[in-house]
């Protein structure tokens, strides 16, 4: 039962909505509602990510069947180039089976080799301590905390924390 890696495929873009969607069935866990993020913006990621040298969109495959995925995603301006935004989700089903760590250690490795990617940032729910600890063990630092961020559906507000992690450059 090895895990594989390979870029997502715009074929792999429901398996894809269709994680994110039961994954969103967990508050907490994802910003999105089910069903709030079309499966055409999944396909249209994946065709950006292809296309860009400085973002990777990765699925994690085990016995064929794709078990997780994360996207490097590029922020768009000249003077934040350099930095990509991480998204990852284990698919129902596949999660404490270390999925996850192999994903993101995948990622790590792409991004220290690409010239172009010198930082990782992402955003992780307070109250989710699996992911907070997970990134702190991979080298992602607090950098802050965004209060009230997220509006929850009994009316509770929760809170997100920004992480990164250098992967390149000056790292002071």
């Amino acid at each position: 039962m090895t895990l594989t890696f390979r870029q997502a495929e715009e074929a792999d873009a429901q398996i894809i909505a269709d994680a994110e969607f039961r994954t969103a069935e967990t508050p907490g866990l994802l910003n999105a509602l089910p069903g709030e993020i079309p499966v055409a913006a999944f396909r249209d990621k994946i065709r950006a990510m292809a296309e860009d040298p400085r973002g990777l969109y990765l699925v994690a495959e085990r016995d064929g069947a794709i078990v997780g995925h994360l996207l490097l995603d590029p922020l768009p301006l000249a003077q934040n180039s350099h930095v990509v935004s991480l998204n990852i989700v284990v698919h129902p089903g596949a999660t404490d089976r270390g999925i996850g760590r192999q994903l993101l250690v995948h990622a790590i490795d792409w991004a220290q080799r690409n010239p172009a990617v010198e930082k990782i940032e992402l955003r992780v729910r307070a109250g989710n301590a699996r992911a907070l600890h997970l990134y702190r063990t991979l080298g992602f630092e607090e950098e802050g905390r965004l209060r009230r961020r997220l509006k929850l559906a009994d009316g509770s507000y929760g809170d997100d924390i920004v992480m990164g992690l250098l992967v390149a450059g000056d790292q002071g």
